[in-house]
């Protein structure tokens, strides 16, 4: 991209989307339902959030397709971290 905004952007869209599944890689490692796993769940929670305010925000520079279609998998993704952490959460 030309435009240095969208780079900034693109930056930032790479950087909280990798965050999503390092956290969870992270929080795997420490042993699933522990309080460093629920810890690293809602890192990555919150990086998924994240990730999906980034891609609003730079709607204007993806196709309306490829914007639909990445934005639901961030709510798939983002569903399936608020059920895995409430499934521990209780535990």
């Amino acid at each position: 991209m030309p435009d240095p905004r969208g780079q900034a952007v693109a930056k930032q869209i790479i950087r909280s989307a990798g965050s999503i599944s390092v956290n969870i890689e992270e929080g795997c490692a420490r042993g699933l339902g522990t309080k460093s796993y629920l810890w690293f769940l809602r890192i990555s929670l919150g990086s998924a959030r994240e990730s999906k305010g980034w891609y609003y925000r730079g709607r204007k520079l993806l196709s309306a397709k490829t914007l639909e279609h990445r934005l639901a998998l961030l709510d798939e993704i983002i569903a399936l971290l608020v059920t895995e952490f409430g499934r521990h959460r209780h535990s």
